[in-house]
């Protein structure tokens, strides 16, 4: 009897946590409006009952040998778990990194109007780049009557945004005091991270400002195009904002574009407002915004700051968020405590799952491995392809955002299986199976929220 009660126990402990799991999955389905997770798991979690109850009615030896062997199997899958090697796949330098020319980005490319010096110039040097942008070029350009005429409401805001966020660009970089004030690296990185929390950053790092990620001209913005780039500043801070789940499940349609911009409009707000902190303080800073004045490349530098890593999308996947998050920076020469790049795991997810290429539009991301482009291994993303596609439905898709298994919200039970996705290789293979499962292999698009 004492044994037979042990497996008993033993057993409803383990339906607790399966059904009390799925019970979690359920209100949180629902609560997000994923009907077909709340519908799968809902099934599943009233079939467990409905076991739960036909085993404990069953007679002996039938109640004791499912109890025993449901434990058995659990507690193995728990071992198998912390057994299985954690995933460490890190990003690979292959050879020396060259400095990009920001005339070169696709963004650059794009402004250039027919007929101009600078567009005759450019494509003097480039030849064969010419064919291939003026396809592109035959398309409408996102914001443009075209596109805004779909959906006039959403698009004009958007474009309200953008306008409001080109008048931030005089105020990215100032004269700092003249008297320093005393300030040690460590405390000064705590408090930094406190008032980028504070202002509205879901995330920060500090890094050495790499030289190989400055741009080497400048290509886009107030500042004088083809001008040789110069930033001796020796840190950079990088933050985080995060992109509203609501709107992004709308991709490729106009809200996603709405809250890009509203993002930019935040990114701009804590940079301008943090670089002038610092420059109060006595020391140089300088906010990087959409506009454009970046004088760097962001992405590598919020890698080099431990905030995530580049995953198949082409851009950061944050641990906790994803690739639904837009990223600011500061650089400045104030003492900081830099921190180094993590490897979180997300390499290797990515190598599993494909969701994203799969579901791009525009066919831009690589189903397959990966390739060295600028000495760095990764999934080189086709940029005209996303570009081009952009252009066709005026907005910036972000189809890959909304698919990303780790863009779903940042909340308790996405968070569990998050945690576990990054800390055993041998379940990746199945979160990526479950998450086709529960919420299919092409994302449903939802109602703006607007």
């Amino acid at each position: 009897m004492t044994i037979t009660f042990f497996w008993i126990i033993a057993g409803e402990l383990v339906f607790l946590c399966l059904t009390g799991f799925l019970f979690i999955f359920c209100i949180t389905s629902l609560a997000e409006k994923e009907y077909r997770a709340f519908r799968r798991s809902g099934l599943i979690f009233i079939f467990l009952i409905a076991v739960n109850v036909l085993v404990y009615l069953s007679g002996e030896p039938v109640r004791t040998v499912v109890f025993a062997g449901m434990f058995f199997v659990f507690m193995i899958g728990i071992l198998l778990f912390f057994l299985s090697p954690k995933p460490k796949s890190s990003i690979s330098i292959r050879s020396e990194i060259k400095k990009i020319d920001q005339r070169d980005i696709i963004f650059a490319r794009f402004e250039l109007e027919k007929g101009t010096e600078k567009y005759n110039n450019y494509y003097k040097r480039f030849p064969e780049r010419k064919a291939g942008d003026d396809k592109i070029r035959k398309r409408p350009d996102i914001l443009t009557p075209d596109h805004i005429r779909k959906d006039p409401y959403l698009f004009n805001l958007a474009a309200a945004e953008f306008d409001f966020l080109e008048q931030q660009l005089t105020l990215v970089d100032g004269d700092k005091a003249t008297k320093k004030t005393p300030v040690t690296a460590e405390d000064f990185t705590k408090y930094v991270k406190k008032v980028l929390k504070y202002l509205g950053a879901v995330d920060s790092g500090v890094c050495l400002l790499d030289q190989k990620y400055i741009y080497s001209h400048v290509g886009r913005g107030p500042e004088e195009y083809g001008s040789r780039i110069v930033n001796q500043h020796k840190y950079a801070v990088v933050f985080v904002i995060e992109k509203d789940f609501g709107m992004i499940s709308c991709a490729p349609e106009a809200p996603v574009v709405v809250e890009t911009a509203k993002c930019y409009l935040e990114i701009a707000h804590i940079g301008i407002v943090c670089a002038g902190l610092i420059r109060r303080l006595g020391y140089n800073a300088r906010a990087h915004i959409a506009g454009s004045n970046y004088q760097a490349m962001v992405t590598p530098m919020a890698w080099k700051a431990g905030l995530g890593e580049l995953g198949r999308v082409g851009i950061l996947v944050h641990p906790r968020l994803g690739p639904r998050i837009r990223l600011g920076l500061i650089t400045t020469d104030i003492p900081l405590v830099p921190t180094g790049p993590r490897v979180w795991g997300i390499q290797d997810f990515c190598e599993r799952c494909r969701k994203c290429a799969l579901n791009c539009p525009g066919r831009a991301i690589p189903e397959n491995g990966k390739a060295v482009e600028n000495g760095v291994e990764k999934w080189v993303i086709e940029r005209e392809k996303c570009y081009y596609y952009w252009r066709k439905v005026g907005t910036d898709c972000s189809t890959c955002i909304l698919t990303c298994p780790f863009s779903k919200p940042d909340n308790f039970f996405h968070g569990i299986i998050r945690w576990m996705a990054l800390s055993s290789r041998w379940i990746q293979p199945l979160l990526v199976k479950g998450d086709d499962f529960f919420y299919g292999k092409h994302p449903i698009r939802k109602k703006s929220p607007l």
